[in-house]
C-alpha cells in the first residue's frame, strides 16, 4: 500500500522508512519506470571485459571470501554479487534456482543496477548514501525486485575512503537468510582489511626498492648492521671497498671482513655501547694504498638502540680529482638495430666487474662506451683513466703505465710518479689502441692482470692494484696473434667481454638523429642531406661532428647548404636534388627524435614539455610516425 500511494499516486500515506521514501524520490526524478520487470540497461560484452580488467586486483583479491560468504549461505536461494563502484554488477555466486530467475530479470553480470538506471534497489541505493542498506519487497521502487529481500554494503579504499565496489546478498522475500545485512557488513569490513593489508604490502615493497635506490644513489660506500654486527644491507659502492661480492652476505658479521678486521673491536664497542653515537673517523689501507674513511652512526627508534650504519668516504688525492668519465650511456647516440644491441650489451657489461674489449674503428665512439660503462658499474666513483697505446713513445708506455720511483733513469721526477695503473686504482683502466701495444710491455700486461701487482720502474717492491681494464682497438687482434704482434694469452686476458661498435657508414638512418645532436641549432638543406647519405663517413662520428662544427661557422644562416660542405665531401653531393630523400631523412629525423624523448620520459606530459609542443601534437606526431606511446614509455 505505502508503495503504491508513494510511486503510483504520489500521496504519502503509508509507512515508509525515510531513506527509502527519498531514494523512491530520486528514482522518480530520474524517470525510471516502476512497473519494469528487468533491469532496463545491460552493458555489452565489450564494456563488461573493461570493467572486468579495470577492477581485476580487487577480483582476484575477494573471490575467496566471496566463496566463503556463499559457503554461509548455500541453500537458503541466495545469491552473492559483488559490482563496481557505478553499480555494474561484475560477478555473481548463487543457488541454481534463483539465479536462474534473477537471469530472466537480468540481475546478471552486466547489469546497471544504479538507482539512476534500476530505481532503488540495494545495490544502487547503498551507492546513493554510501552505506550498508536491506531492502525488503515493495521496499524496491521497481515491480521487478518486489519478490525479493536484497542487503548490500560498499566496500571502501582503506586510504582514500573512496567506495570501490559494492557486496550484495539477495534472496527470495520470505526465505532470504536472516542475518544478511550482518552477513554483507562483515564481509565489506574483511575486504577492506584485506586490500589495507595488500596496499601495506605493495607500499613495503616500493619503500625497498625507493630505499635501495637512494643507497645505490650515494657516493659513498655505505654498510647497515644490527646489534650483533651481522650486514643488513650494503651497496654496491661499500660492497667494492670492501671487496666483497655486493650479495650473499647474509649473518656476515663485519669482524669477519678483512678491510674492516683492524676497526673490529672499536666498531663492536660503537654497536654495543649505548652512550656513544660516533667514535670518530679513521682510515684503513685498502689494497695498494689507497684510503677510505669510516665513519659509523647510531640508528635508533626513539630511544631504542637497534643498529647501525657504517658509511665508507673514499680518500681521493688532490692529482685523480680531475680522472672523471663524463659521459653515460645517453651519450650515445642512435636507434639503428646492430648499434642498439651493443648499447643494450654495454648495459649489461657494466653490472659486472670483468674486462671488456671494445673493437671498433676510429672516430667510432670507443672511450664514450668506456667512460658510460665505467659510469654504470660499481666503480663509477672511482677514477677513470684513459691511455692511448699508440700514441706515446714506445720506450716510455711502461712508466705511463706502471710509473716509477726516484732516480729510476735521467731525468725522472724527483721524487717518482704513479702510473696510471697505481692512480686508477679503485676505478677503470681504458687502454686504446691496446694492438700497439710492444710485445714486451704486453707480456708486463699480463702479469699485472694475473696477479694484480705492479711494480713500479726502478723498484723491487710490488703493489697491489685493484684496476678494471677496458681495451679498445680498430685492428684484427687474432690477425696480429697469427703475425706474433699480439700476445694471445693477453688477448684471451682482455676478450672476456666484447663490443664490436658498427661504423657509421653501416648505420646511416642514424645520420638525422645524430645530426640533430652535434647541430642543436641550425639544420641542413635538401642538397647537403643528400652529400651526408652519399658520404661513407670514414672517420665515422669524429668526422660527423668536425664537418657539422665546420659548418656552422662559417654558415651565417639557419640553414646549412652546401656550399659550405668541405671540399672533398661536396663531391659527393649526387647531380641532381633528390627531395624524396630529404623528405625521408625529415619523417626519420622527427621519428628518432620522437622515439628518443619518449623512452627518456616518464609520462606524456613530460615528452611535450620537452619537446617544446603540446600533448595533443606529441599523440599527432607519434600517429603520423606509427609510433606506439605506451610501448615507447615501457621501454
Amino acid at each position: 500500500m505505502a508503495w503504491t500511494n508513494h510511486v503510483k499516486w504520489n500521496t504519502p500515506e503509508g509507512e515508509v522508512r525515510e531513506v527509502i521514501a527519498e531514494s523512491w524520490s530520486r528514482s522518480k526524478e530520474y524517470g525510471v519506470n516502476p512497473d519494469l520487470l528487468a533491469a532496463p540497461v545491460i552493458c555489452t560484452e565489450k564494456a563488461i571485459e573493461s570493467k572486468i580488467r579495470k577492477n581485476i586486483e580487487l577480483l582476484n583479491l575477494i573471490r575467496p571470501l566471496l566463496d566463503d560468504l556463499f559457503a554461509v549461505v548455500r541453500g537458503s536461494d541466495s545469491i552473492i554479487a559483488f559490482s563496481d563502484k557505478e553499480g555494474v554488477i561484475l560477478e555473481l555466486f548463487g543457488d541454481s534456482e534463483i539465479a536462474m530467475n534473477a537471469a530472466s530479470a537480468n540481475f546478471k553480470v552486466g547489469a546497471k543496477m544504479s538507482e539512476r538506471h534500476s530505481g532503488s534497489n540495494a545495490i544502487g541505493t547503498a551507492i546513493a548514501i554510501g552505506g550498508p542498506i536491506q531492502m525488503v519487497g515493495a521496499e524496491h521502487y521497481c515491480v521487478a525486485w518486489h519478490t525479493s529481500h536484497c542487503s548490500s554494503a560498499p566496500i571502501r579504499d582503506p586510504l582514500s575512503s573512496e567506495i570501490i565496489g559494492i557486496i550484495t546478498v539477495v534472496g527470495y522475500l520470505n526465505t532470504a537468510h536472516p542475518h544478511s545485512l550482518a552477513l554483507v557488513k562483515a564481509a565489506a569490513e574483511a575486504i577492506m582489511k584485506l586490500i589495507e593489508q595488500k596496499e601495506l604490502e605493495q607500499e613495503k615493497y616500493m619503500s625497498n626498492h625507493y630505499f635501495n635506490a637512494a643507497l645505490e644513489s650515494v657516493s659513498d660506500g655505505i654498510v647497515i648492521v644490527n646489534l650483533h654486527g651481522e650486514i643488513l644491507r650494503m651497496n654496491k659502492i661499500a660492497a667494492h671497498l670492501l671487496h666483497l661480492p655486493g650479495s650473499n652476505f647474509e649473518k656476515l658479521k663485519i669482524n669477519e671482513i678483512e678491510k674492516l678486521k683492524s676497526f673490529s673491536t672499536d666498531l663492536t664497542e660503537t654497536i654495543n655501547e649505548h652512550e656513544v653515537i660516533l667514535k670518530g673517523e679513521s682510515s684503513v689501507e685498502s689494497g695498494g694504498g689507497t684510503q677510505f674513511f669510516l665513519t659509523s652512526r647510531k640508528i635508533g627508534i626513539e630511544k631504542e638502540h637497534i643498529g647501525n650504519i657504517l658509511i665508507l668516504k673514499r680518500k681521493v688525492s688532490k692529482e685523480l680529482m680531475n680522472s672523471t668519465a663524463i659521459h653515460q650511456f645517453s651519450s650515445l647516440v642512435g636507434e639503428e638495430e646492430s648499434f642498439r644491441k651493443t648499447v643494450d650489451y654495454a648495459r649489461k657489461a657494466a653490472k659486472t666487474d670483468k674486462n671488456v674489449l671494445l673493437i671498433g674503428e676510429s672516430g667510432t665512439g670507443k672511450e664514450l662506451f668506456a667512460q658510460a660503462i665505467h659510469n654504470d658499474s660499481s666503480r663509477q666513483r672511482g677514477p677513470f683513466l684513459a691511455i692511448n697505446c699508440a700514441s706515446i713513445p714506445q720506450e716510455l708506455i711502461a712508466s705511463e703505465l706502471f710509473g716509477y720511483v726516484d732516480g729510476a733513469f735521467t731525468n725522472a721526477a724527483r721524487g717518482g710518479k704513479k702510473g696510471k695503473f697505481e692512480a686508477a686504482h679503485g676505478g677503470t683502466l681504458l687502454l686504446d689502441e691496446i694492438g700497439d701495444m710492444p710485445l714486451d710491455l704486453q707480456a708486463n700486461l699480463l702479469r699485472v692482470l694475473e696477479e694484480r701487482e705492479i711494480t713500479p720502474l726502478g723498484s723491487n717492491r710490488s703493489k697491489s692494484v685493484d684496476v678494471r681494464i677496458i681495451a679498445a682497438t680498430n685492428q684484427d687482434l687474432l690477425s696480429l696473434v697469427k703475425e706474433k704482434k699480439f700476445r694471445l694469452d693477453l688477448f684471451y686476458r682482455l676478450n672476456i667481454l666484447t663490443l664490436e661498435i658498427p661504423p657509421l657508414r653501416k648505420r646511416k638512418s642514424d645520420l638525422p638523429l645524430l645530426v640533430d645532436y652535434f647541430s642543436r641549432t641550425k639544420k641542413l638543406a635538401p642538397e647537403a642531406v643528400n652529400a651526408f647519405m652519399a658520404y661513407e663517413w670514414p672517420g665515422n662520428l669524429r668526422e660527423l661532428k668536425n664537418v657539422l662544427e665546420q659548418m656552422e661557422v662559417f654558415c651565417d644562416e639557419d640553414i646549412l647548404t652546401s656550399e659550405y660542405l668541405p671540399a672533398y665531401l661536396a663531391k659527393e653531393t649526387p647531380p641532381q636534388e633528390n627531395p624524396e630523400l630529404y623528405k625521408k631523412m625529415e619523417k626519420e629525423t622527427k621519428a628518432q627524435m620522437l622515439k628518443a624523448v619518449l623512452r627518456n620520459s616518464e609520462k606524456i606530459e613530460q615528452a611535450a614539455k620537452t619537446l617544446g609542443v603540446s600533448v595533443s601534437t606529441v599523440y599527432r606526431w607519434a600517429g603520423e610516425q606509427n609510433i606506439s606511446v605506451k610501448e615507447s614509455f615501457k621501454k
